[in-house]
């Protein structure tokens, strides 16, 4: 009986250690994890740009396209044969940049904007032909579709 108490005394402080060792690894997993999670949920604009606001158009036209990988953004700008075409490519490159502007959805990109001097005008759909449409071409049907959705969203620069 006694050697049957000791084997359950020492089988009970093995799993009570394990215990121990495995809430330990995890309280550090969340403590060094949570701090990053916090840090890329925010939207982070940093001052090296390599835009200034004074070298760009009057107003800018930015294409944003659901991805719906990972639930990001896709962002465009249309430059081609622009007088500005050097200053807006770095621009969207800028945008697309994880590192500098942390873009996820379209508010975080009003927002980027906003820092970077413009204030939004207007929105509008994007997207050509149909999105999901039903077999009568009347239904729209949006939540099972695999259409993306392209917005054209039009912004201006503040004015002082």
């Amino acid at each position: 009986m006694t050697e049957i108490v000791v084997n359950l005394k020492t089988t009970l402080n093995l799993i009570l250690m394990n215990f121990r060792a495995a809430l330990q690894s995890l309280v550090c997993s969340i403590l060094l994890i949570f701090p990053l999670y916090m840090v890329a949920q925010q939207l982070e604009v940093q001052r090296s740009y390599s835009v200034s606001a004074a070298d760009l158009p009057e107003y800018v036209i930015i294409t944003s396209e659901n991805t719906k990988l990972l639930g990001g953004i896709n962002i465009t700008i249309d430059y081609k044969r622009s007088q500005y075409e050097d200053v807006l490519e770095r621009l969207e490159s800028l945008l697309q940049d994880g590192d500098k502007l942390r873009i996820r959805n379209q508010t975080d990109l009003l927002n980027a904007m906003h820092s970077l001097g413009f204030d939004f005008v207007e929105a509008y759909n994007a997207t050509a032909g149909s999105l999901g449409v039903g077999g009568g071409g009347s239904d729209l049907d949006v939540f099972g579709s695999e259409a993306k959705f392209r917005t054209n969203m039009v912004f201006r620069k503040k004015r002082d």
